[in-house]
């Protein structure tokens, strides 16, 4: 039983390697940062001018968090605070959570839901290269594509959608139209039938980026 279970878990694994997208994918690719030190009236100047609802605040060169729109909100308005003389540094959201862009979403999430939060900072061989928000998620990649259970259920339903179809047009053509024996078709389709197999799972991954690429 632990023999089927660790190679069902190498499965899903590999199929989330290969076809879960990547934090780079969906991050906002940003290099807005600001001093811990400075004034929130300064990051709010910055990221008004950026067009962004949050900014990285590093020390030392190293993030140590984030400030945004909600922190603006909830910790320096809502207590009245000046936000000329209020440091970043003491109304961020911090300590700073990083992921690697090349890590897959579902990761990012589970370490969003770990630790209770919306943003990641993400990270490119130790450099910061953007952010991630739980949104930006939601808002271009459906649910199928959240966790492991769902992905494999995502595969297996693009591959049985797959199968199904190029299953159907062949006999349709090869037997309705052609006049190939039934018996005939079903030995020749052998090959076919396990290509279909194979192909079915990359096909709904690929005809997912054509939609995000076209914006269909």
């Amino acid at each position: 039983m632990k023999r089927w279970e660790a190679l069902l878990h190498k499965s899903v694994e590999l199929i989330e390697r290969l076809f879960l997208p990547k934090v780079r994918e969906v991050m906002t690719a940003s290099l807005l940062t600001i001093q811990a030190g400075n004034s929130v009236t300064e990051a709010v100047e910055k990221m008004v001018r950026a067009k962004t609802e949050s900014i990285v605040v590093v020390e030392d060169g190293r993030p140590v968090g984030i400030f945004s729109v909600q922190d603006l909100m909830n910790r320096v308005m809502k207590e009245r605070l000046d936000a000329d003389v209020t440091r970043i540094g003491d109304v961020m959201s911090s300590p700073a959570v990083n992921i690697d862009c090349d890590d897959v979403i579902s990761s990012a999430l589970d370490r969003m839901e770990q630790l209770e939060i919306s943003r990641l900072i993400v990270l490119h061989k130790g450099h910061i290269v953007g952010t991630l928000t739980e949104t930006e998620i939601e808002v271009k990649y459906s649910r199928g594509y959240r966790s492991r259970s769902l992905l494999v259920k995502k595969f297996l339903v693009d591959t049985i959608a797959y199968v199904s179809f190029w299953s159907g047009l062949s006999f349709i053509i090869n037997v309705l139209i052609v006049g190939i024996e039934l018996n005939k078709f079903v030995t020749s389709s052998v090959i076919g039938f396990a290509l279909s197999l194979l192909l079915g799972g990359p096909f709904g991954r690929y005809l997912d980026i054509f939609r995000e690429k076209a914006r269909v």
